[in-house]
């Protein structure tokens, strides 16, 4: 799944008025000075919440040279996805938001739709031509169906 339906993204927000407040403050962010302070992350979070391919978002290294020398292992998107799960960046993830974007809400994100990948478990070659190795959500599973054995 590389995009999510809006009864998905919808569950992120209490009513639509808090989805337009979080496009403002984005749309305001990027035109601040505050754009300097945000890391593809952040962008990569934003895209989520709004059900986007976050992947677009991230161009493989290409570069023999520099693949040979760990550019792939030191690719941006692994360094994002770690943030996205990482408990330890939490705070630093959310606080350009501004409130707008609670850690029971980023929770759901990271446990339930974007699934980790760790650089360990690729290769660069599945990832030349802007194509990817994995889907950018996990399959949406509704609510209470997660550990269904039936």
């Amino acid at each position: 799944m590389n995009t999510l339906p809006r009864a998905i993204t919808a569950r992120f927000f209490p009513n639509s008025d808090s989805y337009y407040a979080l496009r403002a403050h984005w749309s305001s962010l990027m035109n601040s000075e505050r754009r300097h302070e945000l890391t593809a992350a952040h962008h990569l979070l934003y895209l989520a919440l709004l059900g986007k391919d976050w992947r677009k978002a991230f161009t493989p290294p290409a570069n023999p040279r520099k693949l040979a020398n760990g550019a792939f292992s030191g690719w941006v998107m692994f360094m994002a996805l770690y943030k996205q799960h990482s408990k330890f960046c939490e705070s630093e993830l959310l606080a350009p938001f501004d409130g707008l974007i609670t850690p029971p809400i980023l929770e759901e994100l990271r446990s339930v739709l974007v699934q980790y990948a760790n650089v360990s478990g690729f290769q660069s070659h599945p990832f030349t031509g802007n194509s990817f190795p994995f889907e950018a959500y996990k399959e949406a599973v509704p609510a209470g169906k997660a550990d269904s054995n039936e």
